[in-house]
């Protein structure tokens, strides 16, 4: 299947047998869009709990563990988009990086998800070392693959800027606009991935 492509097949009974792509990478690029607004909102709501205000009291809480979800979820979409996107010209340290990032992301998932199933206290306690290692795979993950992209240049350069700096940025930055700045790194990333996928598709038409 050329370009990354993945076909769905579905039939017609008028017209009969339709092939359409799924292109990962459009896909990975609307995720990416889709964390970024969903990381600004964590971060508008963990501004919202500052000075000691409880989340359970604002009726926060539900609303904070749901954009956790979408937010992990759709940040895997947009690693998977730029892997898709630079695989396998990126070579080993994207590669590595990019299994890194995914596997922590994941472990953060799992983690997370378990923690509000069970409740946070006892969820948290109990998982502290699983979210921990996640955390610390997806640091390190986003910094290889970012050097990896910022090396490759098949993105921009800022790209490879942004995967590096924007987890750093938005712990030092805690609850004082740490998620804002994450999102607003997964809405630039979204937005040249998807800019330079719709790019590139013009060029391989004209080439025909």
């Amino acid at each position: 299947m050329p370009d990354g492509n993945i076909l769905l097949v579905s039939k017609d009974s008028d017209e009969g047998v339709t092939v359409s792509p799924l292109n990962p990478v459009r896909l990975g690029a609307l995720g990416a869009l889709l964390a970024g607004v969903t990381w600004i909102g964590l971060g508008f709501v963990a501004a919202a709990t500052i000075n000691g205000r409880r989340p359970e009291i604002l009726g926060l809480t539900v609303l904070g563990d749901t954009l956790y979800l979408v937010a992990l979820v759709s940040t895997l979409a947009g690693i998977v988009g730029l892997h898709f996107r630079q695989a396998p010209s990126y070579g080993k340290l994207g590669t590595t990086g990019f299994l890194a990032a995914f596997t922590g992301i994941v472990l953060l998932l799992v983690g997370l998800t378990i923690s509000f199933l069970v409740g946070h206290t006892f969820g948290l306690a109990l998982l502290d070392p699983a979210l921990g290692l996640g955390l610390w795979c997806t640091l390190v993950g986003l910094v290889l693959l970012g050097a990896a992209t910022w090396r490759l240049r098949a993105l921009p350069r800022w790209c490879g800027v942004l995967l590096i700096v924007c987890i750093p940025f938005a712990i030092a930055l805690g609850d004082y606009g740490g998620g804002i700045v994450l999102g607003l790194a997964w809405l630039a990333l979204g937005y040249a991935l998807l800019s330079h996928h719709d790019v590139s598709a013009l060029l391989r038409t004209r080439r025909r």
